[in-house]
C-alpha cells in the first residue's frame, strides 16, 4: 500500500508541474460552469412560465436542472478524461522511464493502482468545482441531499470508468497522442451506440412473409442486440441515479466496466513479462 501512495503521490503532483493539470482543471471549470449558469436560466424561465414549456405546475428543481446538469458533468469528464491518462503509462514508455520505474521495488499493482488512484485524484479535484455550484444552489433553494449525493456519486463512477479505459489503452501504445485518440474514440462509440439502440425500432425486422421460426430466431436476436446496445450506453445508467433514484445494476455496470479494464491492464503488463 506504501508503495501505491508513492507512485499516486507522484503521479498526482506531476499533473500539476506542467500546465497540463491546470489546463484540464480549468477546462472544467469553464464549460461546467457556463452550463451550470445556462441551466439556472433556463430553470428561472421554466419555473416563471411553465405553460410555455409544457408544464402545468412549476418543474422539479431536481428533474430539470439538477440532474441533467449532473449528467452533462460526467459526459463532460468523458471528453477531459483522454488528457488525464494518455500520459500515465504511453509516456512513460515514450521517455524510457518505464524500465527506471520498473527497477524500483514495485510491484505491477503498485504501479496500476497509483496511476489509477491518480488520475482518480484529478477526477476529484474536478468535482470540487461542481460542490462550488451547489453550494450556490443551496443557498437560493433547498433540494433534497439523496439527490446531491447519488448525483455526485453518478458523476465519480462514469469518471472512474473511462479511467480505467484510458489506463488500459495508454498501458498498450507508446504516444500519448495515440493513447488519448484511441480513448475518445472508444468512450465515443460506446456513448453512439447507446444512442443508436434507443432509436432502433422495437419491432422485429424480419419481413412477414419469412417462415415464422426464422422471423422468431430475428427476432430474438435483433432484442438482445438492441438491449445490449442500450446497456453499453455510458450515459444510460447515469439518468436515474442522479435523481436519487439507485438501482444495484446501475452501480455494477460502472463497477464492472471499471473492474474489466483494469484487470486488462494487468494482463497487458504481464504480456510485457511474456515478451522479455
Amino acid at each position: 500500500m506504501t508503495n501505491t501512495f508513492a507512485v499516486c503521490r507522484r503521479e498526482f503532483a506531476s499533473f500539476f508541474l506542467t500546465p497540463i493539470g491546470y489546463v484540464i482543471v480549468g477546462m472544467f471549470a469553464a464549460i461546467s460552469g457556463i452550463a451550470f449558469v445556462l441551466s439556472l436560466f433556463t430553470f428561472a424561465k421554466m419555473s416563471v412560465e411553465p405553460t410555455a414549456y409544457g408544464f402545468t405546475t412549476a418543474p422539479d428543481f431536481a428533474e430539470t436542472l439538477l440532474s441533467p446538469y449532473l449528467v452533462f458533468c460526467g459526459m463532460l469528464v468523458m471528453f477531459l478524461t483522454p488528457l488525464i491518462t494518455m500520459r500515465l503509462l504511453a509516456e512513460e514508455k515514450h521517455r524510457g522511464t518505464m524500465e527506471l520505474l520498473l527497477t524500483w521495488p514495485l510491484r505491477d499493482r503498485d504501479i496500476i493502482f497509483g496511476k489509477f488512484f491518480a488520475a482518480l485524484g484529478i477526477l476529484i479535484t474536478m468535482m470540487l468545482v461542481i460542490a462550488v455550484h451547489m453550494a450556490l444552489i443551496g443557498s437560493i433553494t433547498p433540494f433534497e441531499p439523496a439527490v446531491l449525493l447519488f448525483g455526485l456519486l453518478t458523476v465519480l463512477l462514469m469518471g472512474s470508468a473511462f479511467i480505467s479505459l484510458g489506463l488500459f489503452v495508454s498501458s498498450v501504445t507508446r504516444n500519448q497522442i495515440t493513447s488519448g485518440t484511441i480513448t475518445f474514440g472508444i468512450s465515443l462509440l460506446l456513448y453512439v451506440v447507446g444512442n443508436l439502440g434507443e432509436k432502433m425500432p422495437t419491432a422485429n425486422p424480419a419481413p412477414p412473409g419469412w417462415p415464422e421460426i426464422l422471423r422468431t430466431f430475428i427476432g430474438h436476436a435483433y432484442a438482445l442486440l438492441r438491449g445490449l446496445a442500450m446497456e453499453l450506453s455510458v450515459d444510460a445508467h447515469a439518468g436515474e441515479m442522479a435523481l436519487g433514484i439507485v438501482q444495484p445494476r446501475d452501480i455494477a455496470y460502472y463497477l464492472l466496466f471499471t473492474a474489466f479494464f483494469l484487470f486488462l491492464t494487468f494482463r497487458a503488463f504481464e504480456s510485457r513479462n511474456w515478451r522479455t
